[in-house]
């Protein structure tokens, strides 16, 4: 590590020290195995050649053979990964240079002069929301220098300034000024080769198995298979131990690359970029999911532009200020969905979370170098060009045909958009209160006999809608601890709101959280009390009607909801056996129990259709589906084949049936937030 740079956390220390621990003994055991695969074939060829010169023969000639093999097998088994090459391709890349971007160049070459680490071998153009550090890792590459190349995602810096693009690159250089990437050099070879033998092994055991007809090669191809057998099992106990300590120790580099980043910048743009990339992720995502699901109907000419649109268009949803054009994200606006507190730290992701990352960097000693807010993408020369051509790469790289109509203007791609994914007023309206809570209230006749002298509240304030969201973080947090409660030996530890417990403490806490949950419900509904009587007392006595009955009608909506949510889950666990590959016979129980099962189903079906709430609101089709299945008289499974017909109608009746429940249930607290809506603006 440089002077000027900040020096490695002790955290950062300790986790390098565990990686080096486990690589080591991970390598020290596989050469073990070589050594012992290298005996075997000294072994075995010693007791050919005896076999032979004792007794020469056809006969023992080809035992000798198979005898020999055992050990070359074995000795391939764990040595084979090194002739498997896999280059990574650079076909949806764009590679660039100093003369064709010389402004891009010129803030790496900045960020080089404040690092004082070695140039990139490649930089390299993507359509990603990312940027990444790579290099050549095949097997040599652990033993040879190699250059590391740089990629910056085109998704990226279409959502950023050009001050923000500088603290991402300086982070991705940050890894750049990491020995210990050698370490990681390593762990990845080592996961190769746990991934090779462990569990990408079965098409080379299979050919051992299969691969010739002599009855003497066949047995020594079951041997060696048993050999075989025994190293993975050896290398499969070191593989969660292994792929656990590198994750930590990747944690670890993106906090101290996070360091690097903020002393040679600034962390106002650092943590503004870090804050606003799942906005910009999902505003990419949602743009090419709409092309995707299009069936080959439309095309992008610029899937960048549709991008910049619904990044805007997601930022106005939820409220979010503007700055230089594009949308500003405070933490507490990521955080504001999660009021979870139990954490369990997961020990595979190689990224630590984003909370944890904006808390650190605000710690981290920094030069505070001045802000620089054009819009990264006008230093980007030839930038539409660019962005046209990588986005027919991008849908190269994941077989989208070369058909359907081009969509280059963003009017049209709006108006195509909202069509396909109508945007629900119950996402906007109340500043959001209604989007995680349903307002259901039983006792409405009791309600509207105290509702004349009802003084206006800020009832959809930030306060309340927090209390939604408590209210659900309650709810996560009981089936968390309610889970390790009954799995103790799932995870070690856990914290709660920032304090360590041992799994098998979970249950003490579970009455609390009870608790809080009854309280925060309580609060809740006397909230949505006092909101039924403003917009009841503000009303006509026609409207007065109209809203109580509402009401009403979503309170018995709600109720049955869990009826006909419940029928689904105890039925569909009866269909699982006609996903799997079974005996006849066993097919043919499962199916009487599936026979047996139908009957109750159906009789929920038929009240659903008939007597319950939602029957108002069924289409012609819906009630055609439903009576269609309910008078029939499906076996599914006849002369030792499934009737995929009638399997392929009840898989679909299924579905259908769920997605009716859902949408009448939507669209009602829809109507009745709209309604509730309306009053306010009529009186």
């Amino acid at each position: 590590m440089t002077n000027n740079l900040p020096p490695i956390s002790s955290a950062y220390r300790s986790k390098l020290i565990s990686a080096v621990i486990s690589i080591s003994v991970f390598f020290i055991v596989y050469f073990i195995l070589i050594l012992i695969s290298l005996l075997l074939i000294f072994l075995l060829g010693y007791g050919a050649i005896n076999l032979v010169t004792f007794h020469p023969s056809y006969f023992t000639a080809i035992i000798a053979l198979g005898m020999i093999s055992i050990g070359l097998i074995v000795f391939y088994f764990l040595i084979k990964f090194i002739f498997i090459r896999k280059n990574y391709s650079t076909k949806h890349l764009i590679e660039v240079d100093r003369k064709a971007q010389p402004e891009l160049f010129a803030i790496i070459d900045e960020i080089i002069l404040e690092t004082k680490v070695s140039r990139p071998g490649k930089v390299f153009l993507s359509p990603e929301v990312n940027a990444s550090v790579s290099y050549n890792s095949l097997f040599w590459s652990m033993f040879l220098p190699v250059k590391k190349n740089l990629t910056i995602g085109i998704g990226l810096v279409n959502s950023l300034t050009v001050g923000e693009l500088k603290s991402v690159l300086a982070h991705e250089f940050g890894h750049f000024s990491q020995r210990s990437m050698k370490i990681g050099g390593y762990v990845n070879q080592a996961e190769k080769i746990i991934f090779d033998t462990v569990y990408n092994n079965k098409d080379f055991e299979n050919s051992i198995r299969h691969g010739s007809g002599q009855w003497a090669f066949q047995l020594a191809g079951l041997i060696s298979v048993a050999f075989i057998n025994v190293f993975q099992f050896i290398l499969k106990i070191f593989s969660d131990f292994l792929f656990k300590n590198n994750a930590s120790l990747r944690r670890e580099m993106e906090f101290h690359a996070d360091a690097v980043a903020t002393y040679v910048t600034n962390p106002k743009e650092q943590t503004s970029s870090l804050l606003r990339l799942d906005l910009s992720n999902a505003a990419f995502n949602s743009s090419f999911m709409f092309y995707a699901e299009s069936g080959n109907k439309y095309l992008p000419e610029n899937l960048f532009e549709n991008q910049s649109l619904l990044m805007k268009i997601f930022g106005e949803r939820n409220n979010h200020l503007f700055e230089h054009e594009l949308p500003k994200i405070d933490l507490e606006d990521i955080t504001r969905y999660n009021k979870t507190k139990v954490k369990i730290e997961d020990q595979w992701s190689f990224h630590p979370e984003t909370d944890k990352r904006v808390e650190m960097i605000r710690k981290n000693q920094t030069k505070n170098n001045p802000e620089n807010n054009d819009l990264a993408k006008n230093i980007i020369r030839g930038y539409t060009e660019i962005c046209r051509i990588l986005t027919s790469k991008y849908l190269t790289l994941y077989n989208i045909k070369n058909a359907g109509e081009v969509i280059g203007n963003n009017d049209q791609f709006l108006q195509l958009y909202n069509e396909k994914y109508p945007y629900r007023l119950i996402n906007s309206a109340f500043n959001g209160y209604y989007e995680s809570h349903n307002p259901v209230l039983e006792n409405i006749d009791e309600l509207i006999k105290d509702t004349d002298l009802v003084v206006k509240e800020d009832f959809f304030s930030d306060q309340y809608v927090s209390l939604v969201y408590e209210k659900a973080g309650t709810e996560s947090d009981l089936y968390t601890l309610n889970y390790l409660a009954e799995n103790p030996k799932a995870v070690k530890t856990f914290t709660y709101i920032g304090k360590l417990y041992k799994s098998r403490e979970a249950r003490l806490l579970v009455p609390k959280i009870k608790e809080e949950s009854g309280n925060l419900n309580k609060q809740l509904l006397e909230n949505d009390i006092r909101i039924f009587r403003y917009f009841y007392s503000i009303a006509d006595d026609h409207e007065k009607e109209i809203l109580a009955a509402k009401y009403r009608k979503f309170a018995l909506l709600d109720k049955e909801f869990d009826i006909f949510q419940n029928s689904i889950n105890n039925f569909t666990p009866h269909l699982e056996f006609m996903m799997v590959t079974l005996p006849l016979e066993e097919i043919r129980k499962h199916r009487a129990v599936l026979l047996k099962n139908e009957k109750p189903f159906k009789d929920v079906l038929k009240h659903f259709m008939e007597e319950s709430a939602y029957k108002d609101f069924l289409t012609t089709e819906n009630k055609q589906l439903l009576k269609d299945f309910i008078s029939s008289e499906y076996i599914y499974f006849n002369h030792d084949k499934y009737i995929q017909k009638e399997v392929d109608i009840l898989f679909s009746l299924i579905n259908e049936y769920q997605a009716i429940i859902n949408k009448i249930y939507i669209d009602f607290k829809e109507e009745l937030i709209e309604y509730q809506k309306r009053l306010e603006k009529v009186h």
